[in-house]
């Protein structure tokens, strides 16, 4: 099983990278695969109807994005080049 999980690199949509998933790929590994060599710390954050929140870099998403069923059209995947309020807040 493979599925194709769109990122955007940057706010305004322009720029995307499209990150092959399987059921063993976790968000950690999106991450790593679009931000770019060297660069620091990034998250990946989900866009809901206006709502963002970070997603754990231990999540798997292939699983993450069936659970969105149907309404996964809707959802939108953003690479932010900052440390996740997530990750942060847990050290």
């Amino acid at each position: 099983f493979q599925m194709i999980l769109t990122v955007f690199l940057s706010n305004n949509e322009q720029i995307l990278t499209e990150v092959p998933i399987t059921p063993e790929t976790t968000c950690r590994d999106v991450v790593e695969f679009c931000k770019e060599p060297g660069e620091g710390s990034c998250h990946l954050a989900e866009v809901w109807r206006g709502n963002e929140r970070p997603i754990p870099f231990d999540h798997l998403m292939y699983d993450h994005l069936q659970k969105w069923g149907p309404r996964r059209e809707e959802v939108k995947f953003f690479l932010r080049h900052e440390e996740s309020p997530a990750e942060s807040n847990e050290q």
